[in-house]
């Protein structure tokens, strides 16, 4: 009888971890060819927004991995990046270009909450700093979500572009 009742026991914890095991991805820093970031391992930005707010919480929010990489252009830096809007219909919410642009569109960006405006500026930031598209739960996943922290997969791929630098 007592055999059983560990059978049973064992077979009980089996069936509840196999229920509850939450699955663990495994990291895949992932970078592109290029990045926005100069020889002095900075990404001096100038521009204008409507979501400059937002655009403010993303530079605080990479910023905050890695101090002082990301920096607003004064007259002593040479700006890296220019920020802008543009209107087109199109399912696009943001582009960044290896030519130093970060450009928001104003179109897709109104519908958006606050968080999922500053998912896409934290998104395009990581773009300038040469990460590339990665998976679910990450700031750099490519389909907009209202993910506004950088995840271990976003760092691990940012220590891989920085190392570039």
């Amino acid at each position: 009888m007592k055999k059983i009742k560990r059978i049973v026991v064992s077979l009980a914890l089996c069936c509840f971890t196999a229920f509850t095991t939450v699955p663990v991805f495994a990291a895949t820093a992932k970078i592109q060819s290029w990045h926005l970031v100069d020889s002095g391992k900075h990404l001096d930005w100038s521009g204008s927004s409507a979501y400059i707010g937002q655009f403010q919480g993303a530079v605080d929010e990479w910023n905050g991995y890695k101090s002082g990489v990301i920096r607003k252009d004064t007259a002593a830096t040479i700006k890296d990046v220019t920020i802008s809007d543009y209107t087109e219909k199109s399912n696009v919410a943001g582009v960044t270009s290896s030519s130093g642009t970060i450009r928001f569109n104003t179109y897709k960006m109104g519908d958006y909450t606050i968080a999922k405006r500053r998912y896409v500026c934290t998104h395009e930031l990581g773009h300038a700093l040469g990460l590339a598209h990665n998976q679910s739960g990450d700031v750099m996943y490519q389909y907009v979500s209202s993910v506004t922290h950088l995840s271990s997969n976003d760092k691990a791929s940012y220590d891989k572009s920085y190392k570039r630098y």
